[in-house]
C-alpha cells in the first residue's frame, strides 16, 4: 500500500511538474507575443507622429519654378508634382541623423523616412532590417538602404528594402502593383532628400528571386546593369506586371523596392521604378 501511495505521489508530482512547465512556456509566449505587439504599436505611434509633424503632402509650392509661375493656370500644373511631399528633415534629424531620404507613394501605405546606418562598416549593412526609425529593435524595422548606395539617390540603381508586414505597414502595400490596372493608375513613386525632390516613374512589379541584387550587380557596368534589366524581362512569373509602353534602358537612374513574398520562402516582390524628374529642393 505504501508502495502504491509512494508511486502515485510521484506520479502526480510529475503531473505538477509538467502543468507548471507548460503554464511557464505558455506564459512565455504570451509575453513575447506582447512585447512584440507593444514594440509594433510604439513603431507606428513613432512613424505617425513623423509623418503629422515633419511631413506634409499635396505641396504644389513644391512644384519647380517652371510650374508655379503667375502666368500658369491651376489646370496646367502638371499633375505629377500636386503629391511632392514637404519634409523637414531638421525635425526628423531630431529622431535620428540617420535619416537620408522620404518615399511617398499615393495609392499606397510607403509614406516613411528612408534610413542608412551611418555607422556600418559592412557595405551591405542591415541594421535596419530589425531596427526602427527610433533605433528600438525588432519588427517592423525601418525603409531602408545599404551603405554600397550613395545616400543622395544618386546611384543608377537604389535598392530599398521593407518588411512585409500582416497589418499592411510598411512595404505591404506594395502587393497592390502586382495588378495592372492599380499600376497603370498609380504611376509615380516620391522622394525626398535634403537636397533635392525625385519624381520617379514605376515600371514593373516583378515577383524574383532572394538573390542580393547589389551584389550580384554592378550598376556602374552598362553590361551588369543590362543585366538586370534582363532578369526582370525574363523572370516568367504569371504574377510579374509591366507598364504597358515603358521602356527602361541603361541610361535611366532607378529605385528598386524590396520586400518578403508571404508564404514564398526564397521570394521576394521588387517594384521598379525609374527617375522622371529631379529638382532642387529651396531653402
Amino acid at each position: 500500500m505504501i508502495k502504491k501511495e509512494q508511486k502515485n505521489a510521484k506520479k502526480e508530482l510529475y503531473r505538477r511538474v509538467i502543468l507548471s512547465v507548460a503554464a511557464a512556456g505558455c506564459l512565455i509566449c504570451v509575453c513575447c507575443v506582447a512585447v512584440k505587439l507593444v514594440k509594433g504599436s510604439h513603431a507606428g505611434r513613432v512613424y505617425e507622429t513623423m509623418r503629422q509633424e515633419c511631413v506634409v503632402t499635396g505641396m504644389t509650392e513644391n512644384l519647380p519654378e517652371a510650374a508655379t509661375e503667375e502666368s500658369t493656370e491651376a489646370e496646367e500644373i502638371p499633375h505629377v508634382y500636386e503629391e511632392m511631399p514637404a519634409v523637414d528633415f531638421d525635425a526628423l534629424w531630431e529622431t535620428n541623423t540617420d535619416i537620408c531620404a522620404w518615399i511617398f507613394i499615393p495609392g499606397t501605405e510607403v509614406n516613411y523616412p528612408v534610413l542608412q546606418n551611418a555607422a556600418a562598416t559592412d557595405p551591405h549593412d542591415t541594421y535596419y532590417l530589425d531596427h526602427t526609425v527610433d533605433r528600438v529593435s525588432g519588427l517592423p524595422g525601418a525603409i531602408y538602404i545599404e551603405p554600397c548606395n550613395a545616400k543622395d539617390f544618386s546611384d543608377r540603381n537604389t535598392v530599398l528594402y521593407g518588411h512585409h508586414m500582416k497589418n499592411g505597414s510598411m512595404f505591404a502595400s506594395l502587393d497592390r502593383f502586382k495588378d495592372n490596372v492599380f499600376l497603370e493608375e498609380n504611376a509615380f513613386a516620391y522622394v525626398v532628400t535634403p537636397d533635392e525632390n525625385m519624381v520617379y516613374q514605376i515600371w514593373a512589379a516583378v515577383v524574383y528571386d532572394d538573390r542580393h541584387i547589389m551584389g550580384i550587380y554592378d550598376f556602374e557596368q552598362d553590361t551588369s546593369y543590362q543585366a538586370f534589366l534582363d532578369s526582370l524581362t525574363d523572370n516568367r512569373n504569371m504574377a510579374d506586371v509591366f507598364r504597358e509602353g515603358m521602356e527602361v534602358t541603361t541610361e535611366d537612374r532607378l529605385i528598386t523596392l524590396s520586400t518578403c513574398v508571404p508564404n514564398q520562402d526564397g521570394s521576394r516582390l521588387i517594384v521598379v521604378a525609374a527617375l522622371m524628374d529631379a529638382y532642387e529642393r529651396e531653402d
